[in-house]
């Protein structure tokens, strides 16, 4: 095993945490209440605001939440945290590319989604970890976790489909077309298996996408259950989904364990990386 030892600039720190402000404002800055839509979403909205818009916030609710999660994961070492880094540029330039693409934004928006698309690969770029972290795995690449990944793969590409087919007869006519509520219900479900892959290469820090990829999808069977909706899943396949997010998270968890257990398995390799607010001499260490 060969470990390197990197001091990381404390202007190069900072660069990157102004860019993870930028990104966190843009996403939220605008909405914080999207926040509170993975609750509020179940209580329905007023007359007349039409029950369809339901799951599409509770979706987007979720996603908040994933990305300020994966922005806090960068407070500490974030060299290590490869895999946060993944969830908010994976996140942000998948969704919001797909938005601009399909969608009929109104002028105003577009300036918005387009400048968090580029900070996001700005800030993936500049992440504090080398090109090689980025890309390289820090144990063996999970056959478990890879199959779950292609379990999952035709339903949620079929639904995929399915929802940029909605939106494409929906016309310009309709809201839902014109904010990109149905292409966000398909960037969702493809989320679910990058972030899945990528946990299933495990890259540094790998644990926080595996976490993410069961948890969406998971999530996305919990709010199929409690709303009723055009996107929603119908419900032999929302309970699956529920089960499917749960079992990759245990199998991504016992895998590790079973790793860190076992005297006789091969040492992880990792690249080890000195954050600035670290005590010198104190090397940052783990992928998880």
């Amino acid at each position: 095993m060969t470990n390197t030892t990197t001091a990381i600039p404390r202007w190069r720190l900072i660069t990157f945490w102004l860019l993870m402000v930028l990104l966190l404002f843009l996403h939220l800055g605008e909405r914080p209440e999207q926040l509170s839509f993975v609750a509020t979403a179940f209580g329905g909205f007023p007359e007349g605001s039409g029950a369809t818009h339901e799951i599409h916030w509770f979706a987007q609710g979720v996603f908040a939440w994933v990305i300020l999660a994966a922005v806090v994961a960068q407070v500490r070492r974030p060299a290590m945290r490869v895999g946060a880094a993944w969830v908010y540029g994976a996140g942000t330039v998948l969704t919001f590319a797909m938005v601009l693409a399909f969608a009929d934004l109104p002028n105003e928006v577009v300036p918005i989604v387009i400048a968090a698309t580029v900070i996001a690969t700005i800030a993936f770029i500049a992440h504090p970890s080398s090109w090689r972290a980025k890309l390289a795995s820090v144990a063996a690449p999970s056959p478990g976790l890879f199959l779950l990944v292609a379990v999952a793969a035709v339903p949620l590409v079929v639904y995929a489909v399915g929802q940029l087919n909605i939106h494409t007869s929906s016309g310009m006519h309709d809201e839902h077309y014109e904010f990109g509520h149905w292409v966000v219900m398909a960037a969702y479900a493809l989320l679910v298996l990058v972030l899945g892959a990528t946990a299933a290469w495990r890259v540094s820090g790998w644990r926080f996408p595996l976490w993410v990829a069961g948890l969406m999808a998971a999530a996305l069977g919990v709010g199929s259950l409690g709303i009723t909706a055009v996107s929603q899943l119908p419900t032999a396949w929302a309970v699956l989904a529920v089960v499917w997010g749960t079992v990759f998270i245990s199998v991504g968890e016992r895998g590790r364990r079973t790793h860190l257990s076992d005297p006789r398995a091969p040492e992880i390799p990792t690249v080890r990386q000195r954050d600035s607010d670290s005590p010198a001499g104190e090397p940052a260490t783990g992928p998880g």
